[in-house]
């Protein structure tokens, strides 16, 4: 009986020590797992914020630059784009006879050079060369001059073009100019990279917008090419038509039916000439030996 009272005690003494034990070791691993977490995410054991990891303000700081930097690369890949489609523009009007809507373009530039060099280099001035261009060639087609253009109302006012494109470029550059770059000691501020980023994706619009009218203005060049494509193949043909295809037709048949009666004849003499001088050199030879 006592014996038996023993290993009950012992049981449950043992049994207490392991739930101890388990205790210990629970608590050990909540500490571990928590230390684990703070060091994740940035504090040290004591709770505190390691100094060398980003903090709330330079995350802003980093979203504010990466905001920028994106901005700057749409920027530069829109400016790309239009600069390429002016030059295309350009390549299909010129060269041209007449300058008048290309000094009109440079006229309405404000400080633009006599020569044309500062509006050429100018990324937005491309716009204004341009639609000059382009109107100068439209007016060295003859069949600009055709009433059929205003007889159905087609005739688009050229100088209105030219000067609404070239004073809206203008403007465009001076409010681009007013913007500027990003302030420097601002650049951090969310406010101030928000409304910048917004103005100037609103003026890069803007230019889009531009070149898409200058685009269109570039296209109806291509209409009077083709009219004029059309009027010089008309006054062509017309021209042509006189030709009588089918009296050349027999003149040409009888002019080889000659040629072979002319062969004919020249055979014939080159027979007889053989024949009559083998016959006549012998007789000749005995009347002088006479």
């Amino acid at each position: 009986m006592i014996k038996l009272l023993v290993i009950v005690v012992v049981a449950a003494a043992i049994a207490v020590a392991l739930v101890v034990i388990g205790s210990w070791v629970a608590n050990g691993a909540r500490s571990l797992g928590a230390g684990l977490g703070r060091l994740i995410r940035g504090g040290d054991p004591a709770g505190e914020t390691n100094p060398e990891l980003p903090t709330a303000g330079a995350n802003e700081d980093s979203a504010s630059e990466d905001a920028l930097a994106t901005l700057a690369d749409d920027l530069r890949t829109a400016r790309t784009r239009r600069l390429a489609r002016c030059r295309e523009i350009q390549e299909l009007a010129g060269p041209t006879e007449s300058r008048r809507y290309l000094d009109l373009a440079v006229d309405n530039w404000p400080g633009a050079s006599p020569d044309r060099d500062r509006l050429r280099n100018d990324s937005i001035g491309q716009v204004a060369v341009s639609a000059g261009m382009v109107a100068d060639r439209v007016t060295d087609y003859p069949a600009w001059k055709l009433d059929f253009f205003d007889r159905h109302g087609v005739r688009v006012d050229l100088a209105a073009e030219v000067v609404a494109l070239a004073t809206s470029a203008a403007n465009v550059r001076e409010q681009v100019t007013l913007l500027g770059q990003p302030p420097t000691h601002l650049r951090t501020d969310h406010d101030i990279v928000e409304t910048y980023t917004a103005k100037a994706r609103l003026l890069s619009r803007r230019l889009d917008g531009l070149v898409e009218r200058l685009e269109a203005l570039a296209e109806y060049q291509q209409i009077v090419a083709a009219i004029q494509h059309r009027l010089d193949k008309r006054e062509w043909l017309d021209r042509v038509s006189a030709i009588d295809e089918f009296e050349h037709e027999v003149d040409a048949q009888r002019d080889t039916t000659e040629a072979d009666r002319i062969r004919t004849t020249a055979d014939e003499s080159d027979l007889l000439a053989s024949i009559y001088l083998d016959a006549l050199a012998p007789l000749a030879k005995r009347l002088e030996q006479e």
